[in-house]
């Protein structure tokens, strides 16, 4: 009994004071605030780029609805994509993960889809003026 009531007296020690509590409350909205700035910046996209192992394969409008199928002879790979309504998406792929197709549509500037097993990656880009304005930002995706 003398482990427990020396426990007791510690814990009472341990009491919030007034200040911790204001404290805790600054540091949960500023763990938001990251969120609350970058998430507008997003402006829809007018182009999505296609890329398998870095190398663009194909620009898309995402002004004109259309689908596309990729095809890899050499490893038995297959993703169709459709354009809908200024959005893209992997609409089927034969990849055992299925990732990519749960994705969904995307259509926001910076927003990409990868196929991991297919080495597949599609990006929204922003309009074709300013292809090269923010490149110094992009993230290089994977060799």
């Amino acid at each position: 009994m003398k482990s427990l009531t020396g426990i007791s007296k510690k814990v009472k020690h341990l009491q919030m004071k007034p200040f911790d509590f204001i404290l805790i409350i600054i540091l949960m909205i500023a763990s938001f605030l990251p969120f609350l700035l970058l998430k507008g910046n997003q402006q829809p996209g007018q182009i999505a780029q296609l890329r398998v192992n870095s190398q663009v394969i194909k620009n898309f409008d995402l002004r004109k609805d259309q689908t596309y199928t990729y095809r890899d002879q050499a490893h038995d790979d297959i993703n169709k994509i459709e354009v809908r309504d200024g959005q893209i998406a992997i609409v089927y792929a034969n990849c055992g993960d299925q990732i990519c197709v749960r994705k969904g549509y995307i259509g926001k500037t910076g927003q990409t889809i990868v196929c991991l097993p297919h080495r597949l990656v599609i990006e929204i880009m922003g309009t074709s003026d300013d292809k090269g304005k923010d490149k110094k930002d992009r993230i290089v995706d994977y060799q």
